[in-house]
Formats: C-alpha cells, sequence, structure tokens
C-alpha cells in the first residue's frame, strides 16, 4: 500500500496532464477549424469582390471605348463638312471665275458685233438665270 500512496501522486498527475492533453489538443482543433472556415469565407469574399472589380473595370473600358469611338466618329464627320465645305468654295470660286471669263468673251463679242441682241436673248431663254 505503501506504493500506492508513493506513486498514486505521480499516476494522478499523469492523468490530469493527460486529461490536459486531451483538452487543448480538442480545443486546438476546435480552433483551427474555425480558421480555416474563417480563411475560406474570407478567400470566397475576396473572390467574389475581385470578380464584381473586373466586371466592373470591364463596364468602365466598355463605356471608355463608346465614348471614344463616338468621339473619332464626331471628328471624322467635322472631317467630312470641312472638306465639303472647301470643296464648295472652290466649286463657287471656279464657277465665279468661269463666269467671269465667259461673260468678258460675250462682252467683247457684243462690242465687236460678232453677237447680236437677238442671239442674247436667244442664250437668255435657254438659260435661265439661278435663283439663289
Amino acid at each position: 500500500m505503501e506504493y500506492i500512496k508513493i506513486f498514486l501522486p505521480y499516476i494522478v498527475s499523469i492523468f490530469t496532464a493527460w486529461l490536459a492533453y486531451k483538452e487543448a489538443t480538442k480545443k486546438y482543433k476546435l480552433e483551427l477549424e474555425k480558421l480555416e472556415k474563417n480563411h475560406k469565407n474570407d478567400l470566397e469574399k475576396l473572390l467574389k469582390q475581385h470578380e464584381v472589380d473586373i466586371e466592373n473595370l470591364k463596364e468602365k473600358h466598355k463605356l471608355e471605348m463608346e465614348m471614344k469611338d463616338k468621339e473619332y466618329k464626331h471628328e471624322i464627320e467635322m472631317q467630312k463638312l470641312k472638306s465639303q465645305s472647301t470643296i464648295d468654295e472652290k466649286n463657287k470660286e471656279l464657277e465665279g471665275n468661269a463666269l467671269y471669263g465667259i461673260m468678258g468673251d460675250v462682252f467683247k463679242d457684243v462690242l465687236s458685233g460678232k453677237i447680236t441682241p437677238e442671239q442674247i436673248e436667244k442664250l437668255q431663254k435657254q438659260f435661265p438665270k439661278k435663283q439663289p
């Protein structure tokens, strides 16, 4: 019995240590599972947020491309209008120069007698005046 009295405190302390170890292991596993679950949830949230961010960037890029496309089309339209305006001005200038030359020649021919007033009236009927 004396051996039991000597070894009993050691046996109790070893048993208590073993129980403490088991309890610590159980808490460790629960805490580890909890951390893994939180980490997984955080990771899923980050992935979803990145997907949303990517979609937002795609939409922003799409809107910017549409805006650039509209600006480009507007610039082309403005260049066409400017070119057309320049062409119209040149045509009017050439038309005026040609008319001036023709009228000068006609006036010379009238003064020299090559064209008669009857011929001028006939030409006026064939080519009526343009109304602006």
